[in-house]
């Protein structure tokens, strides 16, 4: 049998490596020498990690075109199957979404390791983890509890889900005081917590339980052994540590808490674990399937303390532990003292636990992984998917990773420049308000798919230079000097729209607290301002208040805004229509997209079947007008489309496909018509030479875009507005593929959605 596994492997620092690391090895000794495991190995940075010989591919998990890349590596390696190691966060995209776009690449069967399942999770993670499923023949869970949630949550059927416990190492069974020498505890009583360090664990609560302990046992120690968790330290730092330092000073227990702050290696864990006379898990969230350490810790004959989360609850039966409250210092003090007063007691749940961990050791995992492949080979032709097995219309495969590199050249501490002569910044011209709202939206939408730190740095500048120009009366000027003074008293009302519109998206995606906390509260101000008559600034700011209520649905001034400007957009749409003139004024000017667009949020929204019906009317006459079946011809700037005249073809500006992209999603999100991502992606490769030209505006080695096409070709110019429409065109329809099928499923508004 020739085994494919996708994860994290050592040397990288996770328990995801560990567990493939473990699955590997004990796979590979059980199988015949003829056989072959591998593993393609999921980064976190772009330098990799110096990895053994048994990992023979490599994807860095935050550009898309890896995938691709791995699935073509393994489908040309002679692999009979493939075994995915599945967590939220070791993928790339909005959830790690990312991973569908291997797995439906694959010709092989695929066997899924979900160690997460969340019970009622928000669409979008819904939507990944039910990708994963379409793709696999069988998904393996380490909990009862699993299944359940899997069959309640994401309609996922328990036939198709196997349990499998979590492996763990074959040890003999010995007393902690003949571990405890090596580490400098003899003579101790040893508590014990392993894991990555973050709030989540608990630990102040198994500190606090500390002084009435110690007062029963004076040698009690408590050891708190591993690192503090990557994300947690690149944020705060070693802010919780020092928190929980602090607090056993404070509690006069400084002398019985140690800690011991690094990543060990397996080995280390194992005597840390054979060392303690009890192993506590004080951890503050239900929610928690599987625990790695307390399977560990069961296994090697250690009774455990623990808080009532899902698995503790299911594996610590039969007396194997004792559970208590969450945040229950009392009951985490009372239920030690009481184990360590009653010898038989804590000797009888040492056996109990280590009997149990026989059917968990790695050498029966791997047999049971092995049987679970046979039986999908045995007949896979004939076995069905998990679910209808869901290929989108269009893909991404051969469309450009999302590039802020020029994006970033057109910026300076200031904001994004306003222009450029070809690809020269133009200082002369200043900066203003839309682009740099616009760029903001860029890189919120940018991190979520390649969750890196050149996006967040670029949106913390626009979004200080949306600050800057926000006026006392809670509007916006709209054009700022390089020398730093104001080209107007305030900005006009697509200003105003433009603005609401980017800061509404970065209040609901924003993954950066501060980010969306200032965001919402220029929002706040500026959407209290608005007076729009002007229709398409009033949609902009429509776009925005549908955002912000996806983060705050009790929001009423945004709430009736979108009321008041879907009035004003059905009233303009009734007083100008016609059959042959489907549309909401009497010439087609720039940005038109974003009209029907307007609408279909309205209805998504306030579930106005009107504006639904309009939204989608308007949206078809567009595209009759600007489709030819093989490309988009847009209405060009030099004379518009008046009704009754003739269409201008020149200047086709890169705001009007990227406008088009935007509503073709959300007709898409409405009424689950694949059609129109089909669209999407057409408007989309406007950008990309499938135009009038048959000429590429989007410069794949440097990452700029020309300012349009005009009657003597493409205009030589590369502004900032270009890249920035080029860039939310791609990430919207590469965002569409990859999540909004979760929308397209609801098909209704819910708090959360975006």
């Amino acid at each position: 049998m020739n085994i494919a596994v996708i994860g994290n492997y050592v040397p990288r620092q996770c328990g995801i490596a560990t567990f493939t690391t473990d699955l590997v090895t004990w796979m590979s000794r059980a199988l015949s020498g003829d056989s072959n495991v591998f593993v393609v190995a999921m980064n976190d940075r772009p330098e990799g990690y110096y990895y053994p010989s048994v990992v023979r591919f490599e994807v860095n998990a935050n550009h898309p075109r890896d995938y691709y890349r791995a699935a073509d590596f393994i489908n040309l390696s002679g692999v009979d199957i493939v075994c995915l190691q599945h967590e939220f966060g070791i993928f790339g995209g909005k959830f790690g979404i990312l991973i569908s776009d291997l797995l439906k690449e694959l010709k092989k069967p695929v066997v899924t390791t979900v160690h997460t399942v969340l019970s009622d999770p928000e669409p979008v993670r819904r939507e990944a983890l039910i990708r994963v499923a379409e793709h696999s023949r069988a998904l393996i869970v380490m909990s009862k509890k699993a299944i359940e949630f899997l069959e309640k949550y994401y309609g996922i059927p328990p036939d198709n889900v196997f349990l499998i416990h979590h492996g763990v190492p074959d040890r003999p069974f010995t007393h902690p005081d003949e571990h405890k020498k090596r580490w400098g505890l003899q003579g101790k009583t040893v508590l014990l917590n392993f894991g990555l360090l973050s709030r989540r664990k608990g630990i102040e609560y198994a500190i606090a339980a500390l002084p009435k302990i110690a007062e029963n046992f004076p040698n009690v120690v408590f050891v708190v052994v591993g690192a503090t968790h990557p994300p947690v330290k690149m944020k705060e730092g070693e802010k919780y540590r020092f928190f929980l330092k602090r607090m056993a000073r404070e509690l006069g227990v400084e002398d019985k808490v140690i800690f011991y702050d690094r990543f060990i290696t397996l080995e280390e864990l194992i005597e840390f674990l054979c060392a303690c006379d009890i192993y506590l898990t004080p951890y503050v969230e239900k929610g928690q399937i599987v625990s790695g350490t307390l399977a560990y810790a069961v296994a090697l004959g250690r009774p455990v303390v623990s808080t009532r989360y899902y698995y503790a609850e299911e594996l610590l039966t039969d007396e194997r532990g004792v559970l208590v409250d969450f945040f229950d210092s009392e009951g985490i003090s009372d239920a030690v003292i009481s184990l360590l007063s009653d010898p038989e007691r804590l000797e009888r749940m040492r056996s109990n636990c280590y009997e149990f961990g026989r059917m968990m050791i790695w050498k029966e995992i791997a047999k049971e992984y092995l049987r679970l492949f046979e039986s999908v080979l045995a007949g896979w032709e004939g076995v069905p998917f998990i679910g209808e097995r869901a290929r989108p219309v269009v893909s991404i495969r051969d469309l450009p990773a999302p590039k802020l590199d020029y994006l970033a050249r057109l910026t300076d501490n200031t904001g994004v420049l306003r222009a450029s002569i070809f690809d020269i910044p133009d200082r002369s011209k200043g900066y203003i308000t839309e682009d740099n709202a616009f760029a903001l939206a860029v890189c919120i939408l940018a991190n979520i798919q390649l969750d890196d730190s050149l996006s967040l740095e670029l949106a913390r500048t626009y979004l200080a230079f949306l600050k800057y120009m926000l006026c006392p009366d809670g509007r916006f000027h709209n054009f700022l000097r390089y020398d730093g003074s104001f080209g107007d008293e305030v900005g006009g009302e697509e200003c105003q729209g433009k603005a609401l519109a980017a800061l509404g998206l970065t209040v609901a995606l924003s993954p950066d607290e501060g980010i969306a906390s200032v965001a919402k509260n220029m929002f706040d101000e500026a959407v209290t301002a608005a007076a729009f008559s002007d229709l398409r600034a009033a949609c902009y700011g429509l776009c925005g208040c549908f955002h912000y209520l996806t983060r705050f649905p009790g929001a009423g001034t945004s709430s009736s805004f979108i009321e008041r400007a879907g009035e004003m957009l059905a009233e303009s749409y009734g007083r100008n229509f016609s059959p042959g003139w489907r549309w909401f004024e009497d010439t087609l000017f720039a940005a038109n997209g974003v009209l029907p667009r307007a609408c279909l949020l309205c209805y998504r929204s306030t579930g106005d079947e009107k504006k639904r019906e309009i939204g989608l009317e308007s949206l078809d006459f567009l595209t009759q007008v600007s489709y030819n079946g093989e490309f988009f011809d847009f209405v060009g700037d030099q004379g518009w489309y008046p009704r009754g005249g003739r269409k201008a073809r020149f200047r086709q500006i890169p705001v009007e496909p990227y406008s088009l992209v935007e509503a073709y999603v959300d007709a898409f999100i409405i009424t689950g018509d694949e059609h129109y991502l089909t669209l999407a992606r057409a408007a989309m490769e406007w950008f990309l030479g499938r135009n009038l030209l048959n000429e590429s505006l989007y410069e794949f080695a440097t990452g700029s875009c020309a300012d349009g096409i005009t009657s003597s070709g493409l205009d030589p110019n590369k502004s900032s507005s270009s890249i920035i429409y080029f860039l939310l065109a791609l990430l919207r329809i590469t965002t569409a593929i990859h999540v909004e099928r979760a929308e397209a499923r609801e098909a209704e508004f819910e708090p959360g959605k975006a």
